[in-house]
């Protein structure tokens, strides 16, 4: 029995697929997805145009040097940062609320350049002091090396719990977004692409599953992040 037992195969688990731009919906956040995706394309312009005031505290005609995308749970956030990371040599992520990542990026900080830092969770960020005077450092020498910051939080950046208040004041200076959820149909959309990701189904627009989806939007918490790792 026991040599039956260890002569097993284990099984094969199979892991959870990592977020693709292909497979996001844009929803009502069209503006702001597009100016993560010239943050994480060097090549693009990053002159604002002089219409664009609204929600930035950065002036029209002048270079975006940081990009701050705000909204709650559910939002995009981490879907859409991690989802370029995986896109764009050119990006590094960093989850904040990870005390090893953290750490680690306050450490290669002195050693490492990168052309977009990806720096999701900022609400949640561990290593307190010495994350904030490692994010301030990033924002006074991107001036000279021209490095690009993507920040993602919960918050405006002036209502942020940040101990720094020229922290704050940084990130109020460059383009802030608000994301906004997506409505239902567009979560149902989200939904199928997930389950078309995890080999449920051979098209993302097949409505197979709708019945489980729709059971799932109006009994389970409506996060998207929440279901679709429920879906994992």
């Amino acid at each position: 029995m026991a040599d039956d037992l260890l002569s097993q195969q284990p099984l094969a688990l199979m892991t959870a697929p990592q977020p693709s731009l292909d497979r996001g919906v844009t929803g009502a956040n069209a503006e702001a997805l597009l100016w993560l995706e010239r943050f994480c394309q060097p090549e693009q312009p990053m002159v604002v145009a002089k219409s664009r005031r609204a929600g930035s505290g950065l002036a029209g005609g002048l270079a975006a040097t940081s990009l701050y995308l705000w909204g709650p749970p559910g939002s995009g956030k981490s879907f859409w940062t991690q989802a370029w990371a995986q896109a764009s040599a050119a990006c590094h992520y960093v989850d904040l609320q990870d005390s090893d990542e953290a750490l680690a990026f306050i450490q290669l900080l002195d050693q490492a350049r990168a052309k977009t830092w990806l720096l999701d969770n900022l609400h949640k960020a561990v290593e307190g002091e010495r994350l904030e005077a490692a994010l301030f450092k990033l924002f006074v020498r991107s001036a000279e090396t021209h490095e690009r910051l993507v920040v993602t939080a919960d918050r405006p950046p002036l209502q942020s719990l940040l101990m720094r208040e020229d922290l704050r004041t940084r990130l109020g200076q460059g383009l802030i977004f608000e994301l906004q959820e997506l409505s239902d149909s567009e979560k149902l959309q989200a939904l199928r692409n997930r389950a078309f990701e995890l080999g449920w189904m051979n098209q993302p627009s097949r409505a197979d599953y709708d019945s489980l989806f729709r059971f799932m939007l109006e009994r389970l918490p409506r996060g998207l992040d929440r279901l679709t790792a429920l879906m994992d």
